[in-house]
């Protein structure tokens, strides 16, 4: 909402170079919203979905993952050639913990949405981590 804040009306601002009015911006603004939140919440069921498939636990979802980086990637602690991982490693674990924490800041964000209490927490910092 660009401009003066004298210049502004619902619906179409005064002058043509602050644009739309406060009708038609607010009308854009919340719908933006209402579509994210949706879609976020639908990633939030699939990503759900997952997570129960690999057994509730952060291990199992980055193996699955990154699972063509692991089981291809030699490491053998005592530097054996051809000795191959057998699941992810820690920053992969990390990153796996980065999209269940950013995921479910967004469902929690849409559970608020929606009037459902939700426990205080910094949900921005979370999302952050995954933009």
């Amino acid at each position: 909402m660009a401009g003066h804040t004298s210049e502004k009306r619902w619906r179409r601002n005064q002058t043509q170079s602050s644009g739309s009015g406060v009708s038609n911006q607010t009308q854009q603004m919340a719908k933006g919203v209402v579509d994210q939140l949706l879609s976020a919440e639908q990633l939030y069921l699939e990503m759900l979905e997952l997570y129960q498939f690999v057994g509730n636990t952060t291990q199992g979802l980055a193996d699955q993952l990154f699972f063509e980086d692991w089981s291809e990637r030699e490491s053998d602690p005592i530097g054996n050639p051809g000795v191959l991982d057998t699941e992810a490693n820690a920053t992969e674990v990390a990153m796996a913990q980065d999209v269940v924490d950013a995921i479910t800041a967004a469902h929690e964000l849409y559970q608020a949405a929606n009037n459902v209490a939700v426990p205080q927490e910094d949900r921005l910092a979370q999302l952050r981590r995954m933009s």
